[in-house]
């Protein structure tokens, strides 16, 4: 499959916010996550840094300001 891991960053750490995404968007200051039956997370106030595709993962940032 090509799901992906949603990482949250704060500093050098990496937290896990949805493991085998299916899709991923930032609307304003949210980032919304869906996995493939459907169900969402959202993380309030942060923004997609980057998608490694070939390493399978999305990490998000809080925004600044």
């Amino acid at each position: 499959m090509c799901e992906s891991t949603i990482y949250l960053l704060k500093g050098s750490d990496k937290t896990v916010v949805m493991a085998e995404a299916a899709r991923v968007f930032g609307e304003g200051s949210k980032v919304t996550c869906i996995n493939a039956i459907g169900e969402r997370t959202i993380v309030d106030d942060a923004e997609i840094v980057e998608a490694n595709l070939t390493r399978h993962e999305i990490l998000l940032r809080r925004r600044e300001g």
